[in-house]
């Protein structure tokens, strides 16, 4: 086991983070909640996205929450080893599944037994929506079973961290991350090797089993949005306003029958709700909107901040980078962490593969509406026999 999982979570350094239901207590409540500030508090000179700025200057983030390299140097800091014995139950489970060849989405917890691994999986999600909102769990024995199995083992764990969601228009609730450009040059980042820049997911957690690395290429890259947000507002107060007021996105192809293609409503990168500031951001989107839409036009102001949001995001004293090996995997608190990816190359016989799930907490952390990027519930609803693929009238530059 990781020395540093001692008695709690990091030891001596970081005890675990036991609140109850976003506990917020810590913070200072918000002025305005989550929805629009009331009429008596506007007037001429301040919409109620200027006054949601003004609560972003306000609120203070839990020390708890923030990380930079100083309190990560490296993979260790936010990594659990699974100790020898305890996935016996769930990898019993999992052959006999896959044996009868059950599909992991149609079981539920009962089917998936964790045994002596559910007392560490709660510690995992206790950290991953309370904490620094990551961690990185080591131990699947990749090199023992096969996808199958591997898929019904992640399944379960899962199910015990959040509510599996869709993540695109196939309706996949745990998805593959595999290239599939040879067969689909449109298809969605997930489904690509190309370099991801600093983003985040929709839903309240990302989780990635990796089952195969790629043969080169391929470095995860993950940094707490949190500490983003305190760099800005302590180095560019200036460009707060902008990103609190956020940008139009573009569905990528997968809006509903009756839904616009671009968000009617602007995402804001940064927003606060019952005291909690959370992130949201992906900047493929916000640019090809302004392509395919004439109407919607990045200023010179808007495009510096989201240079200096992304190149903040790239600093090396903030974000971690590292190749996940086969049998890890990693929990990411969507809302409070970035994630991205270089470029990667596969073998032809052996490409990389990683599997993920997009996960709703119970309860769902409180955000603004307006970090939908999709109406209804979290992830992006299924359309039987669509895929997730896009082909901007810009794709040959």
């Amino acid at each position: 086991m990781n020395s540093r999982h001692v008695n709690g979570w990091y030891c001596a350094s970081k005890p675990p983070l036991r609140p109850g239901p976003w506990d917020t207590s810590s913070t200072a409540p918000s002025p305005w909640g989550c929805s629009s500030p009331p009429v008596g508090h506007r007037n001429r000179l301040q919409s109620p996205r200027s006054l949601r700025a003004m609560a972003l200057d306000l609120v203070t983030i839990p020390s708890a929450n923030l990380w930079d390299r100083t309190d990560v140097p490296d993979t260790d800091a936010i990594a659990v080893d699974i100790p020898d014995g305890d996935l016996v139950d769930l990898e019993s489970a999992a052959r006999r599944l896959a044996a009868d060849g059950v599909h992991p989405v149609t079981t539920g917890p009962d089917d998936l037994p964790l045994g002596p691994l559910a007392a560490l999986v709660e510690e995992v999600r206790t950290e991953v929506l309370h904490g620094r909102g990551i961690v990185l769990l080591r131990g699947f024995p990749v090199d023992r079973c096969t996808v199958d199995e591997m898929a019904l083992m992640f399944w379960g764990v899962g199910l015990r961290l959040g509510r599996a969601v869709s993540q695109s228009v196939m309706g996949e609730r745990l998805g593959h991350v595999v290239n599939a450009t040879d067969t689909d040059p449109h298809a969605r980042a997930y489904r690509n090797r190309s370099e991801l820049s600093p983003h985040s997911d929709p839903g309240d957690m990302v989780s990635f089993l990796c089952i195969r690395p790629a043969s080169s290429g391929g470095v995860s890259r993950f940094v707490s949005s949190l500490s983003v947000f305190e760099e800005i507002r302590r180095e560019r107060p200036d460009l707060l306003a902008v990103l609190a007021r956020g940008f139009r996105y573009h569905r990528f192809g997968e809006q509903g029958p009756d839904d616009d293609p671009i968000t009617p409503h602007r995402v804001p990168v940064f927003s606060e709700c019952n005291g909690l500031v959370s992130g949201r951001f992906v900047r493929e989107y916000v640019e090809i909107a302004a392509d395919e839409d004439h109407s919607i036009v990045l200023t010179d102001v808007e495009r510096e901040a989201i240079g200096y949001l992304e190149a903040t995001a790239n600093r090396p004293d903030l974000a971690l980078d590292f190749t996940m090996a086969a049998g890890e995997a990693v929990m990411a608190n969507n809302f409070t962490v970035f994630h991205a990816r270089t470029a990667f190359t596969d073998d032809s016989d052996r490409r990389r593969h990683l599997l993920r799930l997009w996960l709703a907490a119970d309860p769902p952390r409180p955000v603004v509406p307006e970090t939908m990027q999709y109406p209804g519930e979290p992830g992006i609803p299924a359309q039987p026999g669509r895929v997730p693929s896009f082909a901007s009238r810009f794709d040959s530059r």
